[in-house]
């Protein structure tokens, strides 16, 4: 009885330990956006800094993406923004299971709920994209290796010496 209550307390005990390690090692991809929203609820913020965690921060403006990798589920953001010289800092969450998100900066000064959401990408058309731009680029005429002009028909082809 007394070994069955050891045995048990230690796979206890090293499911919790599985649990935290799973919880607060795991990394995190996540992508800071600083773009303005398609239905023009929101708009990009014109210049910031965007730290995150201990890492180092970033400048960010119009149009801007990047990415910052983070272990846990729980971190700090901080926002300074370089019109009104205004510092915003706030906590989240990274969603349990997502391994990417996308973080819209200009949702979350606004105060738009959710500002954060999972973030997937799309292997299949991306493979497709990348196909087709490899079937233009064999597609392309212009110059041989040598950087001949190509005038009709393959690169072998060369007028005919006299």
């Amino acid at each position: 009885m007394k070994k069955t209550l050891i045995r048990s307390a230690l796979v206890f005990v090293y499911v919790l330990l599985l649990v935290l390690m799973l919880v607060t090692g795991k990394r995190h991809t996540i992508l800071i956006d600083n773009k303005d929203a398609a239905d023009g609820s929101y708009e990009a913020i014109n210049g910031m800094s965007v730290q995150i965690d201990n890492l180092e921060s970033a400048e960010y403006y119009p149009g801007d993406r990047d990415k910052a990798l983070v272990k846990g589920q729980r971190h700090r953001i901080k926002i300074e923004l370089f019109d009104d010289e205004k510092v915003i800092e706030r906590e989240f969450r990274v969603p349990f299971g997502q391994d990417m998100v996308l973080l819209s900066v200009p949702k979350l000064v606004a105060g738009i709920e959710p500002f954060i959401e999972p973030f997937t990408v799309k292997l299949e058309q991306a493979s497709q994209d990348s196909g087709a731009m490899q079937d233009q680029e064999h597609q392309q005429f212009g110059t041989d290796a040598e950087g001949i002009p190509l005038e009709s028909g393959s690169p072998s082809e060369s007028p005919s010496q006299e």
